[in-house]
């Protein structure tokens, strides 16, 4: 990952069915017009129009647009804080917001994109919430998968000896991605924060990193082992969900 508006990693199948059935429940009813801010590869974009939903798609990547326009959804090339269109009814952030590099002028573009009465949906990760146990976790399981040859990722060749220095090295080093704290700031100077959810992330994670037959057999243990320990209290919830309608700037003043 780099710090652009790009999401171009492939996501995996059961990871997009479960996007989608969180991201309708916030959603106006289909045919609203939807943008995917940060598109990737297309593939949520696909499914909000499977589901009826009139989507555009931009992506800073040329290879992410090309692949979006390939499956059928219109996508244009473009940094989402220069993109100019007319208004959406929804504008939605999935993993693109944390790698945006112009945060605040994303935020107030996507603020001027809604039409009156429109939301803004973000699906994000707060990497900063990781503890020492979260971390390994993650590492600890990612050497599983690696082990049994179901990923070949540099990242989970082996066991990790400090799994939570190598956590805040990838993410706030290595690809400098904004942290959860930063987003939800970012957001809440333009916007009115109407619900934010911390849910479980790590099982997207790790099941992205899978073949797309390998992924439907794991995602849902994953998910359920992840959701697990959460609630117990041993893992930290590091996934970012949140609904937000433009404030009104004249009752801030």
């Amino acid at each position: 990952m780099t710090p652009t508006t790009s999401t171009a990693a492939r996501e995996t199948v059961p990871a997009v069915a479960d996007r989608l059935a969180y991201l309708t429940e916030w959603l106006p009813p289909a045919p609203a017009r939807v943008l995917d801010a940060g598109c990737g590869r297309g593939h949520l974009a696909l499914a909000l129009a499977r589901a009826g939903y009139a989507v555009a798609a931009v992506d800073i990547d040329p290879e992410a647009v090309a692949a979006t326009t390939a499956l059928g959804v219109a996508a244009i090339e473009s940094d989402i804080a220069d993109y100019d269109d007319r208004a959406f009814d929804a504008i939605v952030f999935s993993l693109s917001l944390h790698h945006t590099a112009r945060l605040a002028e994303a935020v107030e573009r996507a603020r001027a994109l809604l039409a009156p009465g429109g939301v803004l949906i973000v699906d994000e990760f707060a990497w900063e919430r990781a503890d020492r146990a979260t971390a390994s976790w993650f590492y600890d399981i990612g050497a599983v998968l690696a082990g049994t040859g179901l990923t070949a990722l540099p990242e989970h060749g082996a066991a990790v000896e400090d799994p939570h220095a190598e956590w805040v090295n990838q993410h706030r080093d290595e690809h400098q991605l904004h942290s959860g704290d930063t987003m939800v700031d970012a957001i809440r100077a333009a916007f009115e924060i109407r619900e934010l959810v911390r849910v479980p992330y790590l099982h997207h994670y790790l099941a992205d990193k899978l073949d797309d037959d390998t992924a439907g057999r794991l995602f849902t243990s994953l998910q359920q082992i992840e959701q697990l320990r959460i609630t117990r209290g041993d893992l930290a919830a590091v996934g970012l969900r949140l609904l937000a309608h433009p404030a009104n700037r004249e009752d801030r003043a």
